[in-house]
């Protein structure tokens, strides 16, 4: 108790340095807290369900020759067939994607995102608090559903949700129960979910050669419960019995078929978030943004330990006289290392108490959620992690920042510290220059980091994906009515001057809702079979887009061989095939012109084969972490049984009229479609949309770099106080002697010149080989070399101007002080 005592008198004694200390540990102990709710959430992913260690997602591997594709989707009876052959399975659950749904009740509408089908088993595999209804048998009954608090809020209002009925085009649903808002760490989001009997209802059970086709497609999420601790492989070793029996039979009926395999991959729920590489899986996390955010919160921690450390060790000569005088009075070694380990666990201390209201200002003031796209929250009392983590990183941080000057002052001779002539030896200068040049390496990476993600950002932005994504509306067809009459409303809508053009695709949605995979435009995969250069016919996966009549010429896309689809060739809509230069690649084919011609089928289907008449330029699908794919673009009117969905309607509109023109399509569809609400969807936000983690990493990366230059800059301050303290009679000297100002600056700032070139010197190759590695995500990427250049000339010049500006505001003082109150004696 004396020696927290004293160490309150000795920061009430020395404000200035107590200030610099404890805003410095303070930043780094919010940003602690910060990031530890942040990795807290990302490391117990889908783990607040109580079955969690007992749950296994199933995935599909498909082999057709020559490729393997792996697939998050399995086919809706492969779950059942796999309980019957599986006694282990204790239960399933089939979710599949329902999309947009608009709810009528009463007189007004309500467009209502991520709905999905859930088989009734939903609820006693996965956790989920009821506020209403009956977990059991809320998702029993068809056209049964379950909303979320918030969703049955925005619906009902203050009436009570359970049994209110709602409506839909095709349906009128029973609300059965109400259950709480997700957490954001749960991969699997949803607004509510509709009884998967409502899409099985009134049809008869499959048959066994429909349950054998059915198997080999893929269209729902599928999960399993099994017993603790059981092992998969028990599954993985007898599957092929399975296969053998259900599967492999429909191979005598799909010669194309006939070397295929297939095998489930039962993947632990925990592991989904992070681990998955499958495809149109939903959005997961990646772990390097995890672990970068890790590895810079303790580098900020570090930061701001130096900055303590460098403070009192270079104040030791003011300490002397003070460690003299215990030593004489018989204060031992170990009393005087326990004094000042005790003013460095009181200055940690009330840093915690400053850092706990900066976080709670950020989260509940600035709202620092929004920016992490997180729900964190300081519940002390129910999380223990952060009220034991943030208090033993504050003792851990004391104790560490507090053991070298503790041990460098008590060490203090008592004929030196008497005298007050106290020399700090090479040893300590160069340690604590050398943890000055480790501050400046941590700041001067993390800007290069934070300005080489902002420049692959902006590429990505600004890349041509060969299309024109900018001022394309989006306009969903809900009534089939409507989808019967778009020749005569595209044709209407080009009538207005705004407009450049109008189309029809099925690849666009107004909403990114339930949205798989990374796919801004697109189809999805279906199993074909293409002409390959020596005429032989390739069974493989390929990408499909299914369009409208004149999509290319709407968005721009370029045909670099061949025609477009011609309205008045009978056989285009029909039989006409639109393909990419990656397919040409792919398939072998000389060039372009090569592929005009070329056969295409559907596997398993025979007659007339569709015919490749064009080539477009390769054009971005999906976003620009995946390589552009062999694409197969086809008319929706031919393979409409593929897509099962209405087209949307596509609309360029000239730049600089996007919302005169928005305006028009408003007032346009209340007269051709009266029955339901206007919605729309902007392309280029959806394509925003894709890189929203790597936005987000990349804002966080620079709120993190801010907040390293204010600690360093802190840690600056102190120490060129103490400089220039200490060669106060020196500048004195040189003043009379004639040296200008401007010397007199210099010669202060020098040595912290010469170590933020150190640190920069390190800091530029590191950062460097740090983005390569961040960039391995990505298919297409900035020029690296290039761009290195120029962020590090701009961290490097960022990182002297701000050292310059801190260190002159002592040494510009005490440059300008009269030298006759610098060279007196007494």
């Amino acid at each position: 108790m004396k020696n927290l005592i004293y160490a309150l008198r000795v920061l009430l004694k020395n404000k200035f340095y107590a200030f610099l200390n404890i805003f410095g540990l303070a930043l780094g102990l919010a940003v602690s807290i910060i990031i530890l709710l942040y990795v807290q959430s990302d490391l117990t992913f889908d783990k607040h369900h109580n079955k969690w260690d007992q749950v296994y997602r199933i995935e599909s591997k498909f082999y057709i020759p020559p490729k393997n594709d792996e697939f998050a989707l399995t086919s809706i009876a492969l779950p059942e067939t796999m309980q019957m052959e599986f006694p282990e399975i204790q239960s399933f659950t089939r979710v599949q994607s329902a999309g947009q749904l608009l709810f009528r009740i009463e007189d007004k509408n309500f467009y209502v995102d991520d709905m999905y089908f859930a088989d009734s088993a939903m609820f006693n595999i996965f956790t989920h608090e009821f506020i209403q209804g009956d977990p059991r048998t809320a998702l029993v009954e068809p056209r049964s559903l379950v909303l979320t608090e918030s969703t049955a809020k925005r619906l009902f209002g203050n009436q009570p949700p359970l049994n209110q009925l709602v409506k839909t085009d095709q349906n009128t649903f029973t609300v059965k129960g109400v259950i709480k808002d997700l957490p954001d760490n749960v991969h699997l989001t949803f607004n509510g979910l509709i009884s998967y009997s409502t899409l099985t209802s009134g049809q008869p059970p499959m048959n066994a050669q429909q349950r054998m086709s059915q198997l080999w497609n893929i269209g729902t999420y599928s999960y399993v419960l099994l017993p603790k601790n059981y092992d998969v492989n028990n599954i993985y070793n007898r599957f092929h019995e399975v296969f053998d029996q259900y599967m492999a039979p429909i191979r005598q009926f799909a010669p194309s078929l006939r070397e295929a395999s297939f095998e489930p991959r039962l993947v632990p729920l925990n592991e989904i978030h992070f681990n998955s590489k499958v495809q149109y899986d939903l959005a997961t996390g990646n772990k390097a943004y995890t672990q970068s955010f890790m590895a810079i919160g303790i580098f900020v921690l570090i930061l701001a330990s130096i900055n303590y450390m460098n403070l009192a060790t270079a104040r030791a000569t003011k300490r002397s006289k003070e460690v003299g005088i215990k030593k004489v009075l018989g204060s031992t070694k170990g009393k005087l290392v326990s004094q000042f380990l005790s003013e460095s666990i009181l200055i940690t201390f009330c840093s915690l108490l400053l850092a706990v209201g900066l976080v709670y200002l950020l989260i509940y003031g600035v709202n620092i959620n929004e920016l992490l796209g997180k729900q964190l929250s300081l519940d002390w009392f129910n999380n223990p992690l952060l009220l034991f983590g943030s208090l033993g990183i504050t003792i851990i941080l004391g104790v560490l920042s507090g053991l070298y000057p503790a041990f460098y002052l008590s060490a203090i001779s008592v004929i030196n510290a008497m005298k007050g002539s106290v020399k700090t030896g090479p040893g300590s200068t160069f340690m604590r220059k050398g943890l000055v040049a480790f501050q400046f390496f941590v700041s001067i990476g993390v800007v290069i980091a934070t300005l080489l993600m902002s420049n692959q950002i902006s590429y990505m932005r600004n890349k041509d994906l060969g299309f024109n994504k900018d001022n394309v509306i989006i306009i969903p067809t809900r009534d089939t009515l409507v989808s019967r009459r778009l020749e005569v409303i595209q044709n209407e809508l080009r009538e207005n001057p705004n407009i450049i053009d109008v189309t029809t695709t099925t690849g666009l949605s107004a909403s990114n809702a339930n949205s798989v995979g990374n796919r801004l435009i697109g189809g999805g995969r279906q199993v074909m079979m293409v002409e390959e250069a020596d005429t032989t016919m390739k069974t493989d996966t390929y990408n499909l887009m299914f369009i409208g009549e004149n999509f290319v010429n709407a968005m721009e896309m370029e045909l670099i061989a061949g025609r477009d689809f011609d309205e008045n060739i009978p056989t285009d809509p029909t039989q006409g095939v639109l393909v990419n230069e990656a397919m040409v690649a792919y398939q072998g084919w000389a060039d372009p012109e090569d592929a005009i011609g070329k056969k295409v089928q559907p596997a398993g289907q025979q007659g007339n084969p569709s015919r490749v008449i064009g080539v477009v330029k390769d054009f971005n699908a999906f976003s620009l972490h995946v390589k552009v794919e062999p694409t197969l673009i086809l008319r929706y009117e031919r393979f409409g049984t593929l897509t099962q969905v209405n087209p949307s309607v596509v609309v360029h509109a000239k730049a600089g009229t996007l919302q005169q023109t928005l305006n028009y399509l408003e007032n346009k569809y209340d007269e051709l479609d009266p029955s339901h609400p206007f919605e729309y969807g902007l392309l280029d936000t959806q394509a925003e949309n894709l890189y929203k983690s790597d936005k987000r990493q990349s804002r966080l990366t620079a709120s993190l770099s801010y907040i390293c230059i204010i600690i360093s800059c802190l840690g600056l301050l102190g120490l060129s106080s103490y400089t220039t303290a200490t060669r106060i009679k020196e500048i004195g000297v040189r003043k009379v002697l004639g040296a200008t100002i401007p010397q007199l600056v210099y010669l202060i700032f020098r040595d912290i010149m010469l170590l933020v070139i150190v640190g920069f010197a390190i800091a530029a190759p590191i950062a460097y080989l740090l983005i390569e590695e961040w960039l391995q995500v990505f298919q297409y990427t900035m020029d690296l070399p290039t761009a290195i250049i120029s962020a590090a000339a701009i961290a490097g010049i960022l990182a002297l101007l701000v050292a310059f500006l801190t260190v002159s505001f002592h040494s510009l003082k005490a440059a300008q002080q009269n030298p006759v109150k610098a060279l007196r004696y007494e």
